[in-house]
């Protein structure tokens, strides 16, 4: 098993995490009770199967055969005593959080943007970042790729500078969402970035819109 994983694997990671935006437009489609009897069930059948593979070789084996070329090896490790939650878990679980605790517009643009914006800076981190910013492995590259994309997302999903926007927040407050989920997602934390970048950002426009 590779120590680091490779640029091919990265591209297939980040293509699959790209699938989770089917959970905002099913939100759109059907609500946030259905969006919530759906990612509920499958945010806890997602981490008990990822604790099941960390103490079953069995199970552990069939991941790696079929998804094991796109982990990170601290998730692809088979480890009993630390088991490790895979990207994919916790994007689920990150929308599901979002939309339970935030209303529908806040938790489509922050999980969106932070979910393009961190495609973009792994991949253009990995091919062309050359300064490291911080001890996590980020990049000043990467993150000013984070910063760039997620304000264009941002804003076509939420200015009303943009006359197709299907949501309205003013422009400091995706500027400043996208800086909190940038600079929380570059962060070495000990809370996975999927988690915390986008609920940063959704307690950001929150908390603007209430002042």
């Amino acid at each position: 098993m590779s120590s680091t994983l490779n640029y091919s694997g990265e591209l297939y990671r980040k293509s699959l995490h790209l699938l989770s935006l089917f959970y905002p437009v099913g939100y759109v489609l059907w609500g946030r009770s259905v969006a919530l009897w759906v990612l509920i069930p499958l945010s806890i059948t997602a981490i008990v199967l990822d604790l099941l593979r960390a103490k079953n070789s069995a199970v552990h084996a069939i991941f790696d055969r079929y998804f094991g070329f796109m982990m990170r090896p601290e998730e692809r490790a088979f480890n009993a005593e630390k088991p490790a939650i895979n990207g994919a878990s916790w994007v689920t679980a990150s929308f599901t959080v979002l939309i339970l605790f935030f209303s529908g517009p806040i938790a489509i643009v922050s999980f969106v943007t932070f979910m393009i914006g961190d495609a973009m800076a792994a991949l253009v981190g990995r091919k062309i970042g050359k300064h490291p910013l911080g001890s996590g492995g980020s990049s000043w590259e990467g993150t000013l790729s984070f910063m760039l994309s997620g304000l264009l997302v941002s804003f076509l999903l939420g200015s009303a500078l943009v006359p197709f926007a299907p949501f309205y927040f003013p422009a400091v407050s995706l500027i400043g969402a996208v800086l909190v989920a940038g600079s929380l997602e570059a962060a070495p934390l000990p809370v996975n970035d999927n988690i915390v970048a986008p609920f940063g950002a959704a307690l950001f426009l929150l908390m603007m819109g209430a002042i």
